[in-house]
């Protein structure tokens, strides 16, 4: 069974995105969209027309029609994109979450946003990615044959960082907690925010990321794989001993069509994404960047998984 999972797709750097028809090349049974599919803000002024933070600023009118633009121009106007998702859900095998740029605006926290600009992001979110089998919520999980996925939302609910902090709300922790509960050989879990990686993680809601790993240490075989920090990584648990805690393996894809300076510099584009193949007997991992096969880490990473899990 292979999954292939990416984040990070920003139309505006890159109208044309021939590395969609390589992963299809690759016949994936699912494609997991791990948040910032769009991007609604993006760089500094004056070098950016849409600077970090300006989505707060629009009319709730401003909001929706620059969130659905940006929406049909990724879903629309990419044919390779718009190939390989419409081959995947003629498959059943096309999933997503959101993170902040396709939520509201770089770093947005739900409770900052208004309740307006939130229903348009989740009425879009559910419009053009569709995959949600928890509805209205943008958390969910879906059964496959090796594994149990639960995609996490990490925005909705989510409060500016601190010691008790909320990043979840109660309900959906429920719903992850009894969606732990399972026969199949994997947990997979998907969140848009890495657990320790990059400036936005859990460690920033400490008692959140303590509820979460302890609720995942009843579980046997569970990967956390995620987005957002534009590069493709591969942790392995990890002691937290203030918390008296371990996380789970993390498996991160990130930056699948995006760059950093937005100066239109070779180097400075990222084309990332990993596949995860799960067997019944050994797991395999095989990142890719704009290089093609990054086999080293590929090869590290799963002979780790295959020792660990």
């Amino acid at each position: 069974m292979k999954i292939i999972f990416t984040s990070c797709v920003r139309y505006e750097a890159f109208k044309e995105q021939p590395e969609w028809a390589q992963i299809s090349d690759q016949n994936p049974d699912y494609l997991f969209l791990l948040g910032d599919n769009i991007y609604m803000d993006y760089g500094i002024a004056p070098f950016s027309h849409e600077p970090i933070g300006c989505p707060e600023n629009y009319s709730v009118q401003e909001f929706r029609n620059i969130m659905t633009k940006k929406y049909n121009n990724q879903f629309t106007l990419v044919p390779e994109f718009k190939n390989l998702v419409e081959k995947m859900k003629l498959k059943n095998g096309f999933f997503a979450i959101w993170d902040d740029h396709d939520f509201a605006w770089d770093n947005a926290k739900g409770a900052t946003v208004s309740p307006e600009k939130k229903k348009i992001s989740q009425e879009l979110f559910h419009k053009y990615l569709n995959c949600s089998t928890n509805l209205p919520y943008t958390y969910y999980h879906v059964d496959t044959p090796f594994a149990r996925v639960i995609f996490i939302d990490n925005r909705t609910d989510s409060e500016e960082k601190g010691k008790d902090a909320q990043l979840l709300s109660n309900e959906q922790f429920e719903f992850i907690e009894n969606k732990l509960q399972h026969d199949l050989k994997y947990t997979i879990l998907c969140g848009g925010l890495t657990l320790t990686e990059g400036h936005e993680n859990w460690t920033n809601y400490p008692s959140q990321l303590k509820k979460l790993c302890e609720m995942i240490a009843k579980q046997n075989n569970v990967i956390f794989l995620c987005g957002d920090i534009h590069k493709n990584k591969f942790i392995k648990p990890k002691k937290i001993e203030n918390l008296n805690i371990t996380t789970p393996v993390q498996i991160i894809s990130s930056g699948m069509q995006v760059n950093y300076l937005g100066l239109g510099i070779p180097h400075d584009d990222k084309h990332n994404w990993c596949m995860l193949e799960l067997k019944e007997d050994n797991i395999q991992v095989s990142f890719y960047n704009k290089y093609g096969h990054q086999k080293k880490k590929s090869e590290k990473a799963t002979m780790f998984l295959n020792s660990y899990l």
